[in-house]
C-alpha cells in the first residue's frame, strides 16, 4: 500500500505520527536533534509555556525546554517547525507536541507531499528510531501502520 494518499489528499485533518520513549534523556535528544536540522525555522506563534510549579506563564528557551516537560516543571507543549531538511530536501511544516513520554509529529496534508518529501519524512523517522523512538501511528488503521513501518524500514535501509 503506498503511502501518498496518507499525505497529498488533504482532508483538513493533521494526521499524527506518535514517536514514544522509554527513555526521558533519548526524548529530549530527539527533539533536540529536530532543532538541529540545516534550515530549520520555529514558526510558532507563541513562546508562552505553562510552569506547572508556579502556575503561571512562563517562556519558551529553546529545545532544552523538552527536558523542562519530561521532569514535569511545565505542561505539555507544541511547536511548528518549518524548513526542515533530510539530505538535500526540505520537508513540509511539521508540528510536534512534546508531553512526558513521547513526540507527536502533525502535518498538514496535501499537493507539497510528493514521493521524495514523503521518503525524505521517512529518513527523518528512522533516525528517530535509531535515537530511540517507537514509532506509531495509529489513526492509518492496521493496513496503513503495516505500509507506514515498511517504508520507515526501506529508508532506513537506504541511508
Amino acid at each position: 500500500m503506498p503511502l501518498r494518499p496518507y499525505f497529498t489528499d488533504d482532508d483538513g485533518s493533521l494526521p499524527e505520527i506518535e514517536l514514544h520513549y522509554a527513555d526521558a534523556e533519548r526524548l529530549v535528544a530527539s527533539f533536540v536533534y529536530l532543532y538541529s536540522l540545516p534550515g530549520m525555522r520555529d514558526m510558532t506563534r507563541s513562546d508562552r509555556l505553562w510552569d506547572l510549579r508556579q502556575e503561571r506563564e512562563t517562556g519558551f528557551v529553546g529545545p532544552e525546554d523538552s527536558r523542562r516537560v519530561v521532569s514535569g516543571e511545565v505542561s505539555a507543549f507544541h511547536r511548528l517547525l518549518e524548513g526542515l531538511r533530510v539530505g538535500d530536501r526540505p520537508l513540509p511544516a511539521l508540528g510536534v507536541f512534546v508531553d512526558p513520554a513521547r513526540l507527536v509529529l502533525d502535518y498538514r496534508m496535501g499537493a507539497e507531499w510528493g514521493d521524495a518529501e514523503i521518503f525524505a519524512l521517512m529518513r527523518l523517522l528512522a533516525e528517530l528510531r535509531r535515537r530511540g523512538a517507537r514509532i506509531a501511528v495509529p489513526g492509518w488503521g492496521a493496513d496503513g501502520d503495516c505500509a507506514f513501518r515498511m517504508a520507515v524500514d526501506e529508508a532506513a535501509t537506504a541511508v
